[in-house]
């Protein structure tokens, strides 16, 4: 069994889903900003003056979904005992594509919270903190690599 053939489409895989993710980031911008400048100005459609709390929720929110992001990557990229290693890079695949979507959940919650109020401001800090969190958690063919050169040392990993 070649490592690196069997790499490779998961690799590619994971790369696209969490590429379309990345892109559904920009996508909630140019919404926001569509929205912005078609009702100018945008008032939400929630009238409250209780909204302070919701923001509150929004940055905890964001923090969870931060410190659960670094938890479960070490959690879903653990190899077990016995592991084969074909199941072990399926393993690495689908953390990839859990950590992307998981990651997207600030935006998203921003978004809503920009229909609901209007405010654009924490829309974009959560905005930040997904786009940070994709792209750290990006995935990359040199840590896939360094992961299984770790689980399985008699492994040769030879890139094309």
């Amino acid at each position: 069994m070649d490592p690196s053939a069997e790499l490779e489409k998961p690799f590619r895989a994971s790369v696209l889903v969490s590429g379309a993710a990345v892109a559904t980031l920009f996508i909630y911008a140019v919404i926001v900003e569509i929205i912005k400048s078609v009702w100018s100005p945008y008032k939400g459609i929630v009238h409250s003056s209780h909204l302070q709390a919701g923001r509150y929720f929004l940055y905890g929110t964001a923090i969870v979904v931060v410190i659960l992001v670094r938890v479960l990557v070490r959690v879903l990229t653990k190899k077990k005992s016995g592991e084969m290693l074909l199941a072990f890079i399926q393993k690495l695949s689908r953390a990839a594509i859990v950590i992307s979507v998981l990651a997207e959940a600030p935006a998203l919650l921003g978004f809503i919270f920009f229909l609901l109020t209007g405010g654009s401001r924490d829309f974009y800090y959560l905005l930040f903190v997904s786009l940070f969190l994709e792209f750290m958690y990006f995935p990359r063919m040199r840590a896939w690599e360094e992961m299984i050169r770790n689980a399985y040392p008699q492994t040769q990993i030879e890139r094309s």
